[in-house]
Protein backbone atom coordinates (compact mmCIF):
# COMPACT_ATOMS: atom_id res chain seq x y z
CA UNK A 1 0.00 0.00 0.00
CA UNK A 2 1.63 3.23 -1.18
CA UNK A 3 -0.81 5.75 0.21
CA UNK A 4 -2.00 7.32 3.43
CA UNK A 5 -5.31 8.78 4.42
CA UNK A 6 -5.32 11.36 1.64
CA UNK A 7 -9.02 12.01 1.23
CA UNK A 8 -9.62 13.41 4.71
CA UNK A 9 -8.28 16.86 3.93
CA UNK A 10 -10.87 17.48 1.25
CA UNK A 11 -13.80 17.22 3.63
CA UNK A 12 -13.37 19.97 6.20
CA UNK A 13 -12.82 23.72 6.32
CA UNK A 14 -9.41 24.95 7.39
CA UNK A 15 -8.66 25.29 11.09
CA UNK A 16 -7.38 28.72 12.13
CA UNK A 17 -3.83 28.12 13.34
CA UNK A 18 -2.02 30.71 15.47
CA UNK A 19 0.58 32.90 13.78
CA UNK A 20 3.93 32.47 15.48
CA UNK A 21 6.15 35.39 16.46
CA UNK A 22 8.63 36.44 13.76
CA UNK A 23 11.49 37.07 16.21
CA UNK A 24 12.23 36.23 19.81
CA UNK A 25 14.94 36.15 22.45
CA UNK A 26 14.30 32.50 23.32
CA UNK A 27 12.34 29.51 22.08
CA UNK A 28 9.48 30.01 24.52
CA UNK A 29 8.67 33.28 22.71
CA UNK A 30 7.49 31.26 19.71
CA UNK A 31 5.23 28.84 21.59
CA UNK A 32 1.65 30.19 21.43
CA UNK A 33 -0.67 29.88 24.38
CA UNK A 34 -2.34 26.49 24.46
CA UNK A 35 0.53 24.66 22.70
CA UNK A 36 3.49 22.62 23.93
CA UNK A 37 6.66 21.19 22.37
CA UNK A 38 6.56 17.49 21.45
CA UNK A 39 9.75 17.24 19.34
CA UNK A 40 12.78 19.49 19.07
CA UNK A 41 16.04 19.23 17.10
CA UNK A 42 19.20 21.33 17.14
CA UNK A 43 21.78 21.77 14.42
CA UNK A 44 23.21 23.98 11.70
CA UNK A 45 20.86 24.95 8.89
CA UNK A 46 22.73 27.80 7.20
CA UNK A 47 26.26 29.04 6.60
CA UNK A 48 26.99 30.30 10.12
CA UNK A 49 28.08 28.25 13.11
CA UNK A 50 25.11 29.14 15.33
CA UNK A 51 22.74 26.47 16.57
CA UNK A 52 19.37 26.52 14.82
CA UNK A 53 16.21 24.67 15.84
CA UNK A 54 13.44 22.64 14.23
CA UNK A 55 10.42 22.25 16.52
CA UNK A 56 7.05 20.52 16.42
CA UNK A 57 4.38 21.79 18.79
CA UNK A 58 0.93 20.39 19.54
CA UNK A 59 -2.25 21.97 20.81
CA UNK A 60 -3.21 21.22 24.41
CA UNK A 61 -6.83 20.89 23.36
CA UNK A 62 -8.31 18.76 20.58
CA UNK A 63 -10.29 20.35 17.75
CA UNK A 64 -13.52 18.90 16.37
CA UNK A 65 -13.58 18.05 12.66
CA UNK A 66 -9.96 18.99 12.15
CA UNK A 67 -9.39 16.08 9.77
CA UNK A 68 -11.87 13.49 11.01
CA UNK A 69 -15.62 13.65 11.58
CA UNK A 70 -15.94 11.05 14.32
CA UNK A 71 -13.40 12.39 16.81
CA UNK A 72 -11.43 15.49 17.74
CA UNK A 73 -7.72 15.83 17.02
CA UNK A 74 -4.87 17.96 18.33
CA UNK A 75 -3.37 20.34 15.71
CA UNK A 76 0.39 20.34 15.22
CA UNK A 77 2.79 22.94 13.83
CA UNK A 78 6.31 22.42 12.52
CA UNK A 79 8.50 25.50 12.55
CA UNK A 80 12.16 26.34 12.08
CA UNK A 81 14.18 28.97 13.95
CA UNK A 82 17.47 30.43 12.74
CA UNK A 83 19.80 31.79 15.39
CA UNK A 84 20.96 35.41 15.20
CA UNK A 85 24.54 36.58 15.82
CA UNK A 86 23.34 39.18 18.33
CA UNK A 87 21.25 36.59 20.14
CA UNK A 88 17.72 35.30 19.81
CA UNK A 89 16.06 33.70 16.80
CA UNK A 90 14.18 34.51 13.62
CA UNK A 91 11.25 32.41 12.47
CA UNK A 92 12.32 30.94 9.13
CA UNK A 93 9.13 29.03 8.33
CA UNK A 94 5.86 27.94 9.93
CA UNK A 95 4.14 24.84 8.54
CA UNK A 96 0.69 24.07 9.89
CA UNK A 97 -0.31 20.89 8.05
CA UNK A 98 2.86 19.08 7.03
CA UNK A 99 2.97 16.93 10.16
CA UNK A 100 1.03 13.76 10.88
CA UNK A 101 -1.22 13.86 13.92
CA UNK A 102 -1.12 11.66 16.99
CA UNK A 103 -3.84 9.27 15.79
CA UNK A 104 -2.62 8.91 12.19
CA UNK A 105 -0.46 5.88 12.96
CA UNK A 106 -3.14 3.19 13.14
CA UNK A 107 -2.75 0.58 15.90
CA UNK A 108 0.78 1.86 16.58
CA UNK A 109 -0.57 5.17 17.83
CA UNK A 110 1.38 8.37 17.25
CA UNK A 111 3.36 7.88 14.00
CA UNK A 112 5.86 10.68 14.66
CA UNK A 113 9.16 8.94 15.40
CA UNK A 114 12.06 11.30 14.77
CA UNK A 115 12.87 14.93 14.08
CA UNK A 116 16.54 15.70 13.48
CA UNK A 117 18.97 18.01 11.67
CA UNK A 118 21.91 16.75 9.63
CA UNK A 119 23.88 18.32 6.76
CA UNK A 120 21.63 21.41 6.88
CA UNK A 121 18.55 19.23 6.28
CA UNK A 122 15.54 18.86 8.58
CA UNK A 123 14.31 15.27 8.55
CA UNK A 124 10.97 14.05 9.90
CA UNK A 125 10.26 10.32 10.20
CA UNK A 126 6.97 8.43 10.72
CA UNK A 127 6.00 4.82 11.32
CA UNK A 128 2.57 3.19 11.58
CA UNK A 129 0.03 0.78 10.17
CA UNK A 130 -1.52 -2.41 11.48
CA UNK A 131 -1.00 -5.81 9.87
CA UNK A 132 0.58 -3.97 6.96
CA UNK A 133 3.15 -1.49 8.23
CA UNK A 134 4.45 1.70 6.65
CA UNK A 135 7.15 4.31 7.19
CA UNK A 136 7.65 7.78 5.72
CA UNK A 137 10.63 10.11 5.73
CA UNK A 138 10.55 13.78 4.70
CA UNK A 139 13.71 15.85 4.07
CA UNK A 140 13.44 19.65 4.07
CA UNK A 141 16.21 22.08 3.08
CA UNK A 142 16.51 25.84 2.71
CA UNK A 143 17.46 26.74 -0.85
CA UNK A 144 16.54 29.53 -3.26
CA UNK A 145 15.23 31.58 -0.31
CA UNK A 146 12.63 29.07 0.85
CA UNK A 147 12.19 25.65 2.48
CA UNK A 148 11.62 22.82 0.01
CA UNK A 149 11.08 19.07 0.13
CA UNK A 150 14.29 17.77 -1.45
CA UNK A 151 13.83 14.08 -0.64
CA UNK A 152 11.27 11.61 0.64
CA UNK A 153 11.04 7.89 1.25
CA UNK A 154 8.05 5.62 1.67
CA UNK A 155 8.38 2.05 2.89
CA UNK A 156 5.73 -0.66 3.13
CA UNK A 157 6.24 -3.83 5.15
CA UNK A 158 4.18 -6.99 4.93
CA UNK A 159 4.94 -9.59 7.62
CA UNK A 160 2.51 -12.04 6.00
CA UNK A 161 4.19 -11.93 2.60
CA UNK A 162 7.63 -11.28 4.11
CA UNK A 163 8.18 -8.36 1.74
CA UNK A 164 9.58 -4.89 2.32
CA UNK A 165 9.29 -2.33 -0.46
CA UNK A 166 10.91 1.09 -0.40
CA UNK A 167 10.71 4.04 -2.77
CA UNK A 168 13.37 6.69 -2.23
CA UNK A 169 13.00 10.00 -4.11
CA UNK A 170 15.54 12.75 -4.72
CA UNK A 171 13.39 15.66 -5.86
CA UNK A 172 16.37 17.89 -6.64
CA UNK A 173 17.66 15.47 -9.27
CA UNK A 174 14.36 13.84 -10.28
CA UNK A 175 15.85 10.38 -9.74
CA UNK A 176 14.43 7.67 -7.47
CA UNK A 177 15.17 4.11 -6.37
CA UNK A 178 12.83 1.20 -5.73
CA UNK A 179 14.04 -1.54 -3.40
CA UNK A 180 12.34 -4.84 -2.66
CA UNK A 181 13.68 -7.28 -0.08
CA UNK A 182 12.58 -9.71 2.63
CA UNK A 183 10.93 -8.04 5.60
CA UNK A 184 12.35 -10.72 7.89
CA UNK A 185 15.69 -12.35 7.18
CA UNK A 186 14.49 -15.72 8.39
CA UNK A 187 10.85 -16.70 8.47
CA UNK A 188 9.96 -20.37 8.23
CA UNK A 189 7.25 -21.19 5.74
CA UNK A 190 7.42 -17.79 4.05
CA UNK A 191 8.97 -17.33 0.60
CA UNK A 192 12.15 -15.30 0.62
CA UNK A 193 12.59 -12.93 -2.30
CA UNK A 194 15.97 -11.85 -3.60
CA UNK A 195 16.83 -8.25 -2.62
CA UNK A 196 16.84 -5.96 -5.61
CA UNK A 197 17.22 -2.21 -6.11
CA UNK A 198 16.25 -0.50 -9.35
CA UNK A 199 16.74 3.14 -10.24
CA UNK A 200 13.95 4.96 -12.09
CA UNK A 201 13.39 8.51 -13.27
CA UNK A 202 10.09 10.20 -12.32
CA UNK A 203 11.53 13.46 -13.69
CA UNK A 204 12.17 16.85 -12.12
CA UNK A 205 9.12 18.80 -11.05
CA UNK A 206 8.51 21.99 -9.06
CA UNK A 207 9.53 21.33 -5.48
CA UNK A 208 6.98 21.29 -2.67
CA UNK A 209 7.26 24.17 -0.21
CA UNK A 210 7.19 23.44 3.50
CA UNK A 211 5.06 26.43 4.46
CA UNK A 212 1.95 25.23 2.57
CA UNK A 213 2.63 21.47 2.46
CA UNK A 214 -0.21 19.14 3.49
CA UNK A 215 0.95 15.60 4.14
CA UNK A 216 -0.64 12.82 2.12
CA UNK A 217 -2.02 15.04 -0.64
CA UNK A 218 0.94 15.18 -2.98
CA UNK A 219 1.30 12.55 -5.69
CA UNK A 220 4.92 12.20 -6.76
CA UNK A 221 4.80 9.06 -8.90
CA UNK A 222 1.87 6.85 -9.96
CA UNK A 223 0.06 5.89 -6.71
CA UNK A 224 2.77 7.16 -4.35
CA UNK A 225 1.78 10.17 -2.26
CA UNK A 226 3.60 12.22 0.36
Amino acid sequence: MNYLFFYIFLLFPSHQYPTLASTGKNISTFIPKGYHIIHQAKGHLNADTLEDHAIIIESDEPVNELKETDHAQNPRILFILLAEVKGGFNLSVQSNESTMLSDDGGVFGDPLQELYISNKVVTVEYYGGSAEKWAYTYKWRFQKNDWFLIGATNTTMSPFDNILEKNDFNFNTGVAEHTIMPYLEEDEGKPVIKPKTKRFNPGKKPLFKLKNFRFGENMVYKDIYF
